[in-house]
């Protein structure tokens, strides 16, 4: 699930002496003879009690492991140790998987909750223009084409304005400007200020100024606890937003799981007691994901997560 702010990406220095330094929170597995019970798995550090992690793996999957090593949140310790053969499963963010080693396995059964995309707005700003030319980013929107323009963000230090532009062009948003803004201010937030809320957040501002409308932007908020409160005080009037973090920020006991008709059903009513909307989820899906080596996929014909629970050979 995305977690929001720098600081849970990992700082580098920390995160690779946690390779060292990983201690084990795991127990020898009960489900002895499975797969994943010969392999080693670099896991975030609240993994141990985190239904999505370790008790979601063996609830949902029956899946245990020979040992968990507590890393950091799908940063640079996590690929060190999956790079080096220290681990030889990892959990990394889903749109964030930039190394083509790394190869991500289908959560077959629905374990992780869906964390899909999506613009939430203030009910005072949703005219039928604003909500089209937003759901109309949406509509383009894919894990996939956002995987390359995270890369460029944060390993070739390309500009989010520039990002934004290219993918709006080369998706037609912006081919016919209108003025049906004129005259109408609206301030574009993020849900923190990491790479993608800040690409994608630039992608509204864009097709918004492309329809006439005075755009500010508001990129600096930190996290979703600072974006929730300037969205619901009005001081920003958009931004994008995960579906299930979003709902569990909100009501930390929210009914989220892996189907995202659901879960937005569960955080629609969440955002509307507070006087916004939340309008179409895209299928950018940016979650925690489960990854092996290409080396680790092929020897073990890896596809699914269940394949994790198969005999070991």
């Amino acid at each position: 699930m995305r977690r929001t702010g720098l600081a849970q990406r990992g700082a580098a220095m920390l995160a690779i002496a946690l390779v060292a330094a990983a201690c084990s929170s795991g127990t020898p597995s009960t489900s002895k003879g499975t797969l994943a019970s010969t392999f080693v798995f670099g896991a975030p550090p609240d993994c141990a009690t985190n239904k999505f992690c370790q008790v979601g793996l063996k609830s949902t999957y029956g899946i245990e492991f020979k040992e968990v090593r507590s890393l950091d949140f799908g940063g640079p310790a996590t690929r060190a140790a999956l790079t080096s053969g220290a681990v030889q499963v990892g959990e990394l963010f889903s749109t964030s998987i930039y190394d083509p080693t790394f190869v991500p396995l289908v959560d077959d059964k629905h374990l992780e909750a869906a964390d899909y995309l999506a613009p939430i707005v203030r009910k005072a700003v949703a005219t039928p223009d604003v909500v089209a030319l937003l759901n109309g980013v949406s509509a383009k929107l894919t894990t996939e084409n956002i995987v390359p323009l995270n890369k460029a963000y944060d390993v070739d230090k390309k500009d989010a304005k520039s990002l934004a532009k290219q993918f709006l062009d080369g998706n037609g948003l912006l081919s016919s400007k209108t003025n049906t803004g004129a005259g109408k201010k609206i301030t574009v937030g993020v849900s923190g200020n990491f790479e993608e809320s800040v690409i994608v957040a630039e992608m509204y501002a864009q097709v918004l100024e492309n329809a006439g409308y005075t755009v500010k932007r508001q990129f600096a908020l930190a996290a979703r606890a600072a974006s929730d409160t300037a969205l619901f005080s009005g001081q920003i009037d958009v931004k994008p937003e995960y579906l299930a973090s979003e709902a569990q920020h909100l009501d930390s006991n929210a009914d989220v799981n892996g189907d995202p008709a659901h879960t937005a059903a569960v955080l629609k009513p969440l955002l509307l007691a507070k006087n916004v909307e939340l309008l179409n989820y895209s299928n950018l899906l940016d979650t925690n994901v489960f990854v092996v080596t290409k080396t680790t996929q092929t020897k073990y014909s890896l596809v699914n997560v269940s394949d994790l629970a198969k005999p070991a050979p």
